[in-house]
């Protein structure tokens, strides 16, 4: 590659510091080892001083331009914060409070844990103030979400905000596997003409000052560019995302291990501090972040890792069946002898290690001189999907750390090891050392000391506030039916008492309504003794459900056609993220708390939690299941002019450890104020009042 190979030019670069100290000019080599056989070599390198020079002076001049244009951005940004105004010029009741909350803990440099409810417009009402102090430092606000499909809500705020007057420079990222434009998002310049040179052409062709006279940076954009400069989307994302005032992110890029916005926080010229955080819907951060911790390995998964095997060429085929061979064997290997039940085990690093080496050294064979890979190339999938586990084992082994476990659970064919990770609070609060100021809000964010501190946010040194729903109180009726119980040892005599409920409740006024329940079992359980209104539309969520078909339920119930009733699951595609304004939806029926599964995992968390936090059940059943339950119930209020009514059917809701997670304003001291003995006659009623 010449001088121009970064690895190269920073060795020149020693060697001319060096010579400038020194005089000399020293001998420098490369020590070079093989990952396939471990032979080492010794490449040298001759520093010609006259050639190096030239090179330093046209990189000296791109600096000294790089500084002039950081200079003019953060300006740009100071100027910019100055004139910002909030878009509306009669803000929503408590949206005013919203912003000043935020604001005066931003003056105290609190991170903060804000719960606000949907129709409050707690999106903008966040990211301006955010946006502001952030521009002002002549910086910038990174805002992530759980799922891409939600970008959008703060694509919409961004809009507004420029409609009223603010040239707002806004990047939202598009995940590398969506972007790229190869069959296997495989980032090899040998394999890929679009990293081949990258940073070469991104040069030549001043790719980064064009992406800085756009204002919004969308998937668009960046796919038309990669395509007529042969360049890698993805990278010109990050790239154009220094000019950005605002990046709109999966909560991948902040969160993840080797996340790839690491680079963005680092400080700038004439910037004061680091960016600003923004976490949107951030009930899902506990739940995401152990996750990202918490990988397995199936013989279930690697023996199907064969169908594909005669997918690649011929002559690597016999030796990635030997490798599945000693994957599998390597995971048997961890089975306690003797033992037919899931258990807990301490698995031997050093042979997952050794295999990994192992995997390593094929691929950097299998790669050479391959021009195209199929997508989900077996070879690639195999080496992920191991090296993810191993790198985690390594972690957890190394550390000692007894917020993770891992267990062994025996299989017909052989068995799955698993690593489970019951608290990512340590890594989460090393990723807000990244930033200035972290705002996380949410619907559904209380109690607060669990949210706090499993997202890394201590509760004694943050602002948490909860605001209410600024709509009219009797615009919403809210009811527990105790006398229905969804306990497991209770629910087979109780189906044909939530169908019958559900039935004679949603009869009362005809409209479009969804039943949530517990799980896809549960839910077909009561379906099958359900007996639909004439004239109605009876539909049923399916367990993978592709975005077309959920896009046909929500025209359906948007039509305003018959009366539609949904069945649905808690935490499922319907029951999250999705707006169901007007008469869209003006009821819903939340069937008991959706409790995890109670399984040696969860019983081993459930221990963790009691130990660190004194609160083993709630922490590792009640507050997740009452995030989805509650989730679910806030689908109907989305508008100040939408009425709707929220069922709660089980006995548990009156519990604290579930009426804790309710939000303010469902009832005054006790969640019996909503239970009733005329439930029949009080809906009547409720729908019978003027709105």
């Amino acid at each position: 590659h010449g001088m121009i190979h970064p690895y190269n030019l920073q060795l020149l670069t020693y060697g001319y510091f060096h010579r400038q100290e020194d005089g000399t000019v020293p001998r420098l080599t490369f020590h070079i080892v093989s990952t396939k056989n471990r032979e080492a070599e010794d490449l040298e390198i001759k520093l010609d001083v006259e050639a190096y020079e030239k090179w330093l002076d046209l990189r000296l001049d791109e600096l000294v331009e790089e500084v002039r244009i950081a200079e003019k951005r953060a300006a740009r940004r100071r100027k910019l914060s100055e004139n910002l105004v909030f878009p509306f010029s009669q803000p929503r009741s408590g949206q005013k409070e919203l912003i000043r909350s935020i604001e005066e803990g931003m003056v105290a440099k609190t991170r903060m844990l804000i719960q606000a409810p949907t129709g409050l417009g707690k999106t903008v009402g966040t990211l301006y103030p955010s946006l502001k102090e952030a521009l002002a430092r002549g910086q910038k606000v990174i805002y992530v979400t759980p799922k891409n499909s939600q970008h959008s809500v703060a694509e919409d705020a961004l809009d507004r905000i420029e409609e009223a007057g603010a040239s707002v420079k806004s990047l939202t990222i598009t995940a590398k596997s969506k972007i790229c434009f190869k069959n296997e998002p495989l980032c090899n310049p040998e394999y890929c003409e679009y990293a081949r040179n990258y940073y070469g052409k991104v040069h030549e062709e001043g790719l980064v000052a064009k992406l800085a006279k756009k204002r919004k940076l969308r998937t668009k954009t960046f796919q038309e560019m990669g395509e007529k400069y042969e360049v890698c989307p993805f990278e010109l994302q990050l790239d154009a995302a220094a000019e950005a005032d605002t990046v709109i992110c999966d909560y991948n890029y902040v969160f993840a291990p080797r996340s790839a916005l690491g680079r963005l926080a680092a400080p700038g010229i004439d910037q004061d501090g680091k960016p600003n955080l923004v976490i949107d819907e951030a009930h899902n951060l506990p739940a995401r972040a152990m996750d990202y911790y918490s990988p397995s390995l199936s013989t279930w998964v690697l023996e199907r890792m064969r169908e594909d095997v005669a997918l690649i060429p011929k002559r690597f085929q016999a030796d990635v069946e030997m490798l599945l061979d000693e994957c599998v064997q390597t995971v048997i290997a961890c089975r306690p002898e003797g033992e037919s039940k899931p258990s807990k085990i301490k698995a031997p690093a050093g042979s997952f290690r050794t295999q990994d080496e192992s995997l390593r050294s094929f691929l950097s064979r299998y790669l050479e001189g391959q021009d195209e890979f199929q997508p989900g190339d077996v070879v690639l999938r195999l080496t992920r999907y191991w090296s993810e586990f191993t790198e985690t084992l390594q972690y957890v082994q190394e550390g000692d750390r007894k917020e993770f476990f891992t267990t062994f659970h025996p299989m017909p064919s052989g068995g799955m090891v698993k690593i489970t990770c019951c608290d990512a609070s340590e890594m989460l609060e090393a990723c807000y050392d990244e930033y200035d100021q972290v705002v996380a809000f949410s619907a559904t964010l209380k109690p607060f000391e669990y949210y706090a501190r499993l997202s890394g946010l201590k509760p004694e040194s943050i602002k948490t506030e909860e605001f209410q729903s600024p709509f009219p109180p009797e615009n919403r009726k809210v009811l527990i039916i105790p006398q229905i119980s969804t306990k497991y040892s209770d629910r087979e005599r109780n189906y044909g008492k939530i169908a019958d409920a559900i039935r004679r409740i949603s009869d009362v006024r005809k409209g479009n309504y969804f039943a949530f329940f517990p799980s896809f079992d549960f839910m077909e359980r009561v379906f099958q003794c359900f007996d639909p209104p004439e004239n109605s539309v009876l539909i049923r969520q399916e367990r993978e459900m592709r975005l077309p078909q959920v896009e046909a339920v929500i025209e359906q119930l948007r039509s305003g056609g018959a009366p539609t009733l949904v069945f649905a699951v808690q935490g499922g595609v319907f029951s999250e993220g999705v707006d169901y304004p007007g008469d869209m939806v003006i009821g819903a029926f939340v069937v008991g708390p959706p409790l995890p599964s109670f399984d040696l995992e969860r019983e081993q968390m459930r221990d963790y939690y009691q130990k660190e936090y004194g609160a083993g059940f709630d922490y590792a059943y009640a507050f997740p299941a009452m995030s989805k339950a509650i989730q679910a119930a806030g689908r109907v209020i989305r508008s100040e002019t939408d009425r709707g009514l929220i069922v709660m059917l089980d006995q548990r809701f009156l519990q604290p450890s579930y009426s804790r997670s309710m939000p303010a304003g469902w009832f005054a001291q006790h969640p019996n104020e909503l239970v009733s003995d005329r439930i029949i006659a009080e809906v009547t009623a409720f729908w019978s009042s003027p709105s």
